[in-house]
């Protein structure tokens, strides 16, 4: 019993799946003698890839054909992108590729490999929704930078709690303490010490001599004037 190979479509719908697209639809081109084709979207863009198999690129006109196609095709879809087996990628000039905006996607049993990105175009009626992605695009932008100052108030915030807890903690123990004095009836240290100082300090008496006038009485220049005698 022979194992199901998979087919070109699976590998490539498989490794667009990985970018965040889905798929939409598969099967033969319509359009097209030599290629099938696979659609896909990520819900805003649609990216239309042409499949070529070794098959048809037996046939002389089966490149060129895919080239004109997807030219036509860039006014219908976001995205137009060229598919080819690994082994015939040598056949396709990249410049030409980038040039028109064609993205190339080379394919074997292994899986698909973007070489070239395809040129995303705006299409006609896709302005609104492009309108909408920058509304949204914006929208996100702001609450990013609302969370930012939100997040450095609460810092702020925080630290002012703190700095409160501490001068709440500094006026408890400065009401206890004057409460500790007023209860012991002690006077404060420094005025205490004035006190004491002043009360050691010796006083000068000034004996008045003979009989001075009222006047003259605790005059400190008689006692100076005394002492030259």
């Amino acid at each position: 019993m022979s194992r199901n190979r998979l087919k070109p479509e699976d590998v490539i719908s498989a490794f667009y799946e990985e970018e965040g697209f889905y798929e939409v639809e598969r099967g033969g081109d319509p359009e097209s003698l030599y290629s099938s084709r696979l659609i896909l979207s990520d819900g805003f863009r649609e990216v239309l890839v042409s499949i070529l198999d070794e098959d048809a690129l037996m046939s002389k006109g089966a490149l060129q054909d895919a080239l004109l196609h997807a030219e036509k095709m860039k006014s219908k879809f976001d995205g137009v992108c060229i598919a080819i087996p690994r082994k015939y990628a040598k056949m396709i000039d990249e410049n030409v590729m980038m040039l028109h905006g064609f993205g190339l996607i080379i394919y074997d049993k292994m899986g698909a490999e973007e070489i070239i990105p395809p040129r995303l175009m705006r299409r006609e009626g896709s302005e609104k929704q492009e309108v909408r992605e920058q509304a949204a695009l914006a929208g996100a932008q702001e609450i990013v930078e609302l969370k930012r100052q939100i997040s450095k108030l609460l810092r702020v915030i925080e630290e002012l709690e703190a700095r409160l807890d501490r001068l709440e903690k500094d006026h408890k123990e400065i009401v206890e303490r004057v409460s500790r004095i007023e209860r012991s009836g002690l006077t404060p240290p420094t005025a205490r010490e004035g006190v004491e100082s002043a009360e050691a300090r010796p006083r000068v008496e000034v004996k008045p001599r003979g009989n001075l006038p009222s006047y003259l009485i605790d005059n400190p220049w008689v006692e100076i004037l005394s002492r030259r005698e």
